[in-house]
């Protein structure tokens, strides 16, 4: 992620950012030099004298151990700006008024958006690799809040191009994530990959399996989401009520209830403790 967004930082004029990195890994600091952007990486003590903003581009599970050393050494008046609402939602962040604290996440391109895109490539560009256009969703969690458009402008150019940034709280950015996209669409997705690989055990040539479900996919979310004047026929829509029963217990929305989603978010963020 940290090497995502700072080609979206580099590809704004030269003059915008005083860029600099902080990496550890040899690994990554080889991918750094091989994309010609050594002379960023800085020592962290070096970096973070008088930064403005400070991204934290690390994983969900390390990045409570981190933030405290961190911030520690920010002016006050600097924002942070995490790329997942996971540790500041869990409480992972020490709240430091001095500071001013967001959190962004793309929406990644939608389906169907892709399909309006000229380039064909951009087509393909499914995560947001710079390429497809893609929204944001943006949240002011704590401090002042005078540098909001600032900090969101500088998301904006990470995760170029972007559509459209909608301002939600760090809640709010936890319930589309984790919960609605990591535990149910792909709770639902991933069940649907086994689906695919039961009926070909069962005999069905894998590609014809696969071109019809891909077809019907792409139909029933085209319906189920309005985007055609149409509807199910009654036998599919018929399956649809009858697969409820089977498939879902009848409690599954509690994966929104507070309780479960701070568990969750606990469990990306560390563990319980």
């Amino acid at each position: 992620m940290g090497r995502r967004i700072t080609r979206g930082l580099l590809a704004v004029d030269e003059a915008a950012y005083d860029l600099r990195l902080v990496e550890t890994a040899e690994t990554s600091r080889e991918k750094i030099r091989a994309e010609g952007n050594e002379a960023l990486v800085l020592p962290e003590a070096e970096a973070l004298h008088d930064a403005d903003i400070v991204v934290f581009a690390v994983p969900d599970r390390i990045v409570r151990d981190l933030a405290p050393g961190i911030l520690a050494q920010l002016r006050d008046g600097a924002a942070i700006l995490f790329l997942d609402p996971a540790a500041v939602a869990a409480g992972r962040i020490p709240v430091d008024e001095r500071l001013a604290c967001f959190a962004v996440h793309p929406t990644h391109p939608p389906l169907y958006s892709l399909l309006s895109e000229e380039d064909p490539e951009a087509r393909k560009d499914y995560w947001g690799g710079g390429l497809a256009r893609q929204a944001l969703v943006f949240a002011h969690a704590w401090g002042p809040t005078k540098d909001d458009a600032t900090v969101e402008q500088v998301a904006r150019h990470m995760f170029a191009p972007i559509t459209e940034s909608h301002r939600i709280s760090v809640y709010q950015m936890a319930l589309l994530e984790p919960a609605l996209t990591e535990t149910l669409a792909n709770g639902c997705v991933a069940v649907i990959r086994e689906g695919l690989n039961e009926v070909i055990a069962r005999g069905v040539p894998a590609p014809a399996a696969t071109d019809f479900l891909w077809g019907h996919l792409q139909i029933g979310i085209a319906l189920i989401f309005d985007k055609l004047d149409w509807k199910l026929s009654d036998g599919a829509q018929l399956a649809l009520d009858q697969s409820r029963e089977q498939l879902f217990k009848d409690n599954w929305t509690d994966i929104f209830n507070e309780d479960n989603l701070m568990r969750s978010l606990q469990q990306i963020t560390g563990g319980s403790d």
